[in-house]
């Protein structure tokens, strides 16, 4: 929410904040997130002396404290300065005319200087908190008359948070009815992820990406956003998207960037130091632990002490911390498992912890720098960023690095014209091993295999190869991503109430990507180069060069009128109406070469070359879209607004379609009824809405034009050759349109006690009835089927938030939360049969849910195994094995039939949270200032595939996760949580299947970020003479949490945890500082 009322601002936030705190913010547009709030105080009394040119005083408030930061001005010139810690201002060069005098929650003065005294000046508190000009799609509304569902995260979210990479990171869990998520945390590739009140199809549904009025060509783009430059980000929820219509199905994010005030040239600088250290991930087995493990595998197996990895278990614990030379040098040692373990060239016994040699703490800096300034008629901000993120993996090549640059400016050509410019430029510099996959791979060593050689060579055993040094050596993945931005915007205002603005846009995005996929020899632990099929790996044949580029260009252009008129003094009434054309365009090529030169960085290779991927598509909507606004004494308001779409995505006659929203407003507190309550009632509005939006997601670009494959040398045998023959890429639809999401809102916000408890509470449901999903045809057609709009769909939740503020003295503090709870059904158009585990649509059900078996308990002795084993290994489908054994697990016949089979499957819930939550407390005083954020989810439900991290000694020739030692089930531990130790695939499918022993509860509580900060008394800064704020603060993010996950990855991570997924998350400690110049 952008507040143009800047003055309604100031005293919105002055009474719940630290005064210090204020004064190191005072020129920044801020606005506290949440509902409507009011100050009340009394009058203070300034005491001023006139001396030759200059002009002192002391501003206090009704409690007699100074007033920090509060600006005066002498009227009509731009000398101005701000009070000190102590409430005292000096103005130097006055020799009489008119002081201005402002500050956050006073209205601002004018006050004659004359003679040597000033006379008593009384600041009235300003109540009309409610004058706040918030920024909705295509202008701005009081917001005394929002009606939608408006959220609102200000500039003070992205403080004290060191390396900010991606602004979402800021805002997890914070914002009610938004749910933030990330997959990983490595630079510059943690896979962030938005979604506005949950999903809305099975199709995927974005929000909507506004900036500074120009649209996105996706939420990628906020990671080249610079959080320093954002002075708001707005979300629209509800009706108020319908504006935006057939992009607005998963909701509208606005983000507005900072813009200067007018006056003396103003110098920001913030930097900050972070340092990452390695949170949540699995730990591995230590080499006793391994060893002991492996022994009860294969013994609980029926293996006996002749089986080869027992005796290499046994051999293991008796030269823990040596090796034997088997084929190197001259003198070779004797093989103590004569013929066990073929290919290989030494045992090395050593105890290595592959968690702590892969991952290691990381520093990570950013730098912002602004100057702005103007005057009346032109202002401008520049402003530099810089960001470099090093990641915590210990191997080969990894960060993020990001350049920064920003201008804005305005400048009014005349009292009713004015032009606004703002250019952004971005740079960023990735950087990953190409071969990171064999470090995040499900494959990791035993904990006896060394880092490297006896002289520090990649080392290999048999045909395992440790993963560091495929980090290391395998070369690099990197990403150069150049960005640029131009947006102009023409304000005229033609006649008093009639104005027009139009702006044009344009942004490109080039991608340069330049990726080694190289070779790399290895060698026995004494540094004898290994010849055979294991070195060179990968073979020097099917090492690869790839370059590749991508481009996207948008352009918007759109022009709106506005004309608002107060008729009698009660009926306010705004319209709007405009057009607006969005194009893009992709281009995408990529070139490969075979066998490759690792010493030569540029495409080069001695095997074949060839085009690897080419790509290039076009897409534009055309838009007419108007809104229409009334108000009733500011106690009733209804709103209405229209967009008629038109995308090139579909055919011509279903290309077109109409998408509205209405919303209603009542504020009670506005009734004659209400006056004797307003000292205890501050603010009562109840809002509801109804709008109807569109999303285009189900089909490609190209679905309503018939398209061929051209198949060359690959049909039917002719002679001595195939056939080229023409295929079908596809049937077509001519009757696909656009999904129609309906979307239902009902909110209170409200304000007691002077507005020290405020808050909001609402209710949603959303409906897609004609939702894109595939349907079977008959084969005969010759062609996939196309997607028909037969799905249906339904969402529905509530989200809130409360805030309580207060001061006693001088100790100013504020509590509050929120909480979201969102849910869906996939009504028609998924799968009608599940199956255990994970089911990503199932009709009746919601999206990524989870069924599995009811787990009834182990097997505890003889007789409860023969039970079991005679009713069920006869008649089953869940691959129960005849030689199951004590400590394995039971399931239960959920339908009695007498049978384990896919009938007896029950639903264990979703892989999407249903509730999200965070409270808050922070306080100031005397400088210091302290805030807490601690953030959460509750009822998800999460099963992870079968593999070698969750499964222990699935692979026994692998390390496995550390989290069953000492909690295996045993005649001695029958409450223990693991079953007995297998190597055996068919025990190990069996016990680890989807059920609600082998499902976690994703649940979580995070203390997601503490800050402690202070602000240098004003007294210090006016001793530097050049800095008139400076703040210092350490702050630490990620630093606890509360989780139910049983196998030891953080909570926030993702189902399957593969790939880069297994990068592990930080906790995060910065320090830093803020100054004013």
């Amino acid at each position: 929410m952008l507040v143009l009322n800047f003055m309604y601002m100031k005293k919105n936030l002055f009474r719940f904040s630290s005064r210090r705190f204020l004064f190191s913010t005072v020129m920044a547009s801020v606005l506290v997130t949440g509902a409507p709030q009011a100050v009340f105080a009394n009058v203070g009394e300034v005491q001023a002396v006139s001396q030759t040119g200059v002009i002192k005083g002391k501003i206090v408030d009704s409690y007699g404290e100074p007033v920090i930061g509060a600006n005066v001005k002498v009227k009509g010139t731009t000398n101005g300065t701000i009070t000190d810690m102590d409430g005292n201002f000096t103005l130097n060069n006055v020799s009489g005319g008119t002081l201005v005098i402002s500050f956050i929650g006073y209205k601002t003065l004018e006050v004659s200087v004359k003679g040597t005294n000033l006379a008593k000046i009384i600041m009235h508190e300003d109540t009309e908190v409610l004058d706040e000009v918030v920024v909705v799609g295509y202008g701005t509304q009081k917001k005394e008359s929002l009606t939608g569902s408006v959220t609102v995260v200000d500039q003070k979210l992205f403080k004290d948070k060191g390396t900010v990479a991606n602004p979402l990171s800021a805002m997890q869990g914070q914002v009610p009815g938004l749910r933030i998520t990330r997959s990983s945390a490595a630079p510059g590739e943690e896979g962030w992820g938005v979604s506005i009140r949950g999903s809305v199809s099975k199709n995927k549904v974005e929000p909507l990406l506004i900036i500074d009025g120009v649209p996105a060509s996706g939420l990628s783009e906020m990671a080249q956003l610079n959080a320093d430059d954002i002075e708001t980000i707005n979300f629209l929820k509800d009706a108020s998207a319908a504006i935006y219509g057939a992009k607005a199905a998963g909701g509208v994010i606005l983000v507005t960037t900072k813009r200067p005030d007018a006056g003396k040239t103003r110098v920001e600088y913030s930097g900050s130091v972070t340092r990452k250290i390695v949170g949540l991930q699995p730990r591995m087995m230590s080499m006793d632990e391994w060893t002991d493990g492996v022994l009860q595998a294969r013994l609980n197996d029926g293996y006996g002490e002749d089986d080869n990895w027992v005796r290499y278990a046994r051999l293991a614990k008796a030269m823990k911390g040596s090796w034997i030379n088997l084929h190197g040098g001259n003198n070779p040692d004797e093989d103590p498992i004569p013929g066990g373990f073929r290919g290989v060239a030494d045992f090395v016994f050593h105890d290595m912890n592959w968690t702590d040699v892969l991952w290691g703490n990381a520093t990570s800096t950013q730098h912002n720098l602004s100057v702005s300034g103007g005057s009346e008629k032109s202002t401008y901000r520049l402003s530099l960023g810089y960001l470099n993120d090093q990641g915590t993996l210990q191997w080969g090549n990894n960060s993020n690095e990001r350049y920064n640059v920003r201008l804005f400016n305005s400048f009014k050509i005349n009292n009713r014209i004015s032009l606004e410019t703002n250019m952004s430029a971005s740079r960023q510099h990735q950087v990953a091993p190409t071969q990171i996959g064999s470090i995040l791979g499900s494959s990791i060593p035993q904990p006896g295999l060394p880092v490297s050689t006896i002289d520090g060579k990649p080392y290999a055993w048999g045909g395992i190869h440790t993963p560091n040094w495929s980090a290391e050596l395998g070369g690099d993945n990197k990403l150069v991503v150049t960005t640029m931005n131009v947006n102009e915007i023409l304000k005229v205002n033609i006649l008093d109430g009639l104005d027009f603005q139009g702006t044009l846009g344009y942004s490109t995005n080039n991608a340069a990507r330049d990726e080694q996929y190289l070779s790399i020899d290895w060698y026995q632990y004494d540094g004898t180069p290994i010849q055979n099929e294991n070195s060179p790996y990968p073979a020097k044949e099917k090492s690869s060069y790839t370059k590749s580029s991508a481009r996207t260009d948008n352009y918007t252009a759109s022009a709106f009128l506005t004309y608002k008129k107060l008729f009698d003094e009660v009926h306010d009434i705004s319209l709007m109406g405009g057009v607006q054309y969005d194009y893009a365009a992709y281009d995408y090529s990529g070139t490969k070469a075979m066998d490759v030169e690792a010493a030569i960085e540029s495409l080069n290779g001695k095997g074949q070359i060839y085009i690897d991927k080419v790509d290039r598509w076009e897409e534009a909507i055309l838009s007419y879209f108007g809104r229409l606004n009334y108000n009733y004494k500011s106690r009733y308001m209804v709103e209405v607004n229209a967009r008629y779409d038109g995308s090139s995505k579909f055919l011509p006659k279903n290309r077109w379609n109409f998408f509205w929203g209405a919303s209603a407003g009542w504020r009670i507190t506005e009734e004659k009824f209400m006056e004797n309550l307003r000292d205890y009632v501050n603010e009562l509005k109840l809002r509801a809405s109804y709008g109807e939006v569109g999303n285009q997601n189900g089909i490609g670009r190209y679905d309503g034009i018939q398209l061929y494959n051209y198949k060359s040398n690959s049909g039917a045998l002719l002679g001595n050759s195939k056939g080229t023959y023409v295929e079908s890429a596809g049937l077509v639809s001519t009757m696909r349109t656009w999904e129609r999401i309906y979307n239902y809102n009902l909110g209170i916000d409200f304000g007691f006690l002077n507005n020290r408890l405020t808050g909001t509470f609402e209710v949603f449901k959303k409906k897609n009835d004609n939702m894109l999903v595939s349907r079977l045809h008959p084969g005969v057609l010759g062609g996939t089927a196309p997607s028909t709009n037969s799905g249906k769909f339904e969402a529905n939740g509530y989200d809130a938030s409360l805030t309580w503020r207060d001061k006693i003295g001088g100790f100013n503090y504020h509590v509050g939360g929120t909480l979201t709870y969102m849910t869906n059904k996939l009504v028609d158009g998924g799968n009608i049969v599940v199956s255990a585990g994970y089911n990503e649509a199932v009709n009746g059900y919601p999206l990524n849910s989870v069924f599995g078996y009811r787990y009834v308990g182990k097997v505890q002795n003889q007789d409860q195994l023969d039970y079991y084993v005679d009713k069920y290994v006869g008649s089953n489908s869940i691959a129960l094995p005849a030689n199951l054994r004590l400590g394995d697990h039971m399931y239960e016949d959920v339908n009695k039939d007498g049978k384990l089979t896919q009938d007896d499957l029950v639903f264990l819930g979703s892989d999407d949270p249903k509730y999200s939550f965070s409270f808050n407390f922070g306080c100031e005083w005397k400088g210091f200032d302290f805030n807490t954020v601690f953030q959460g989810v509750g009822k998800r439900t999460i099963y992870r595939e079968i593999d070698s991290w969750k499964v222990p000694f699935k692979a026994i020739w692998l390390n496995t996760t550390n989290q069953s030692v000492g909690n295996v089930w045993s005649p001695e531990t029958p409450n223990n949580h693991f079953p007995t130790y297998s190597n055996s695939n068919d025990i190990n499918n069996y016990n680890y299947i989807p059920s609600t022993w082998s499902a976690d509860n994703g649940a979580y509580l995070r203390l997601k970020e503490i800050v402690l900060g202070y602000t240098l008394p004003k007294a210090w800064m006016n001793k530097s003479g050049f800095i008139s704020n400076l703040r210092i603060y350490v702050s630490g993010a990620d630093l606890w949490e509360k989780s139910y996950i049983t196998d030891g990855w953080d909570p926030e991570a993702t189902r399957k945890v593969e790939n880069k997924q297994r990068y592990p998350f930080n906790r995060t400690v910065t320090f830093g500082v803020n100054a004013i110049f």
